[in-house]
């Protein structure tokens, strides 16, 4: 039978033309290359006037380039920036309106917690008394009043954190650029800053753009997620559907574990597509948004290891094969399970103390999962 090619998934490109209404900064089709190596190819983008949104991707993905063209900082080669509407070709970076913390804080050693705070003010010609008055007011909503009379070294990295934070929200910005603000602290103190972060967001309503690599960190902040690579978007979009509803292979596998299994598309109609496992077993999964298969194509089964179902609550599902218990591991709230499948190695995950939690090693059992648990991605776009 001839393999038809299904439709290709392309990086996300948005334009000027649909960018929503409410929107305080608009990038449109932002290039930047050094020489013959492009960093950033034509991106498009929008931040939406109260949105936290996420630049997610690893080490030179092109995230800190982005934040650093809109911040004034990176002269792009080409395309442009809009914050409140206005053009920012040519304007320097003290003139954008924008609240910037670095990983490493960039406090002043040699002022004090408030004369830091006030800096941004000062830099403003904001009258000494109202920039006073401002900055106190800040380190007070940042649980730091007590704290204004210490210099930077006399504090704990999370209250470096913070007295940055109010640096940058003390000048009333049009939003918060931060890039990889939480790298330098530990793990704990990073998971406490994080909610601290987002309670801010929303208590200001300040808009924010955030970097950072850790997947974790931008599904607990983020209203909205863009994954890049290579200077590109892969995917823009709410976590949630993009942990649900990843549009390719990259994305999947970027986003936390993900099952990817070939299959032959057998059918393909509005109320499902029916498929043909590795081992000639059917099944059947829900028609998915990031490509449209045709009758003898192939493409790729997305399944994420918690909607795997093993033993007994497999029966009877839409998608069902046979596997054997080649590992497990207890995470604690969940029971880890590498199983032999289909020729291959799947994941499954249950919770600790649930019935089918229990196999041990060398065990055959039945596997299956809902159809809608289950998506299409496509097979001949590699890693794109």
């Amino acid at each position: 039978m001839t393999m038809q090619t299904p439709s290709r998934v392309a990086p996300v490109r948005i334009t000027a033309a649909n960018v929503q209404p409410g929107a305080g900064i608009v990038v449109e089709r932002i290039r930047k290359s050094y020489g013959h190596t492009v960093i950033l190819h034509d991106i498009s983008f929008a931040l939406r006037d109260g949105e936290f949104l996420t630049l997610l991707g690893s080490s030179g993905s092109g995230k800190s380039t982005t934040l650093g063209v809109i911040a004034g900082f990176i002269a792009p080669t080409s395309g442009n920036v809009l914050i409140s509407g206005r053009s920012m070709a040519g304007v320097p970076p003290r003139r954008r309106n924008l609240g910037v913390v670095f990983q490493n804080y960039a406090l002043f050693p040699h002022l004090t917690v408030l004369q830091n705070v006030e800096f941004g003010l000062r830099m403003r010609n904001v009258p000494t008394a109202e920039r006073r008055k401002r900055a106190m007011a800040m380190l007070e909503r940042l649980s730091l009043g007590g704290l204004h009379d210490r210099r930077p070294a006399q504090l704990s990295g999370g209250q470096q954190q913070r007295v940055a934070l109010a640096r940058a929200l003390s000048i009333d910005p049009v939003a918060l650029l931060l890039d990889e603000p939480l790298g330098a602290l530990d793990r704990q103190l990073r998971q406490s800053v994080q909610l601290e972060l987002k309670a801010l967001q929303r208590d200001t309503g300040v808009s924010v753009l955030y970097v950072t690599h850790d997947q974790e960190e931008a599904m607990v902040l983020s209203d909205r997620i863009a994954v890049m690579r290579h200077g590109r978007f892969m995917q823009i979009d709410a976590p949630a559907q993009l942990y649900r509803i990843p549009r390719s292979r990259f994305v999947a596998e970027f986003l936390g574990e993900a099952n990817i299994v070939e299959v032959r598309v057998t059918h393909a109609a509005a109320d499902g597509v029916r498929i043909e496992y590795p081992d000639g077993s059917p099944g059947i999964v829900d028609r998915s948004p990031s490509l449209t298969p045709g009758a003898g194509s192939r493409a790729l089964l997305c399944l994420r290891p918690e909607r795997v179902r093993l033993g007994l609550s497999a029966a009877g599902l839409e998608n069902c094969a046979t596997a054997t218990v080649s590992d497990s591991i207890h995470l604690g709230p969940l029971v880890r399970y590498t199983l032999e499948c289909f020729g291959q190695t799947l994941i499954g995950m249950v919770p600790d103390g649930d019935p089918n939690s229990n196999f041990p090693v060398g065990t055959g059992i039945s596997v299956g999962w809902p159809r809608d648990s289950a998506h299409l991605l496509d097979a001949d776009a590699g890693q794109n």
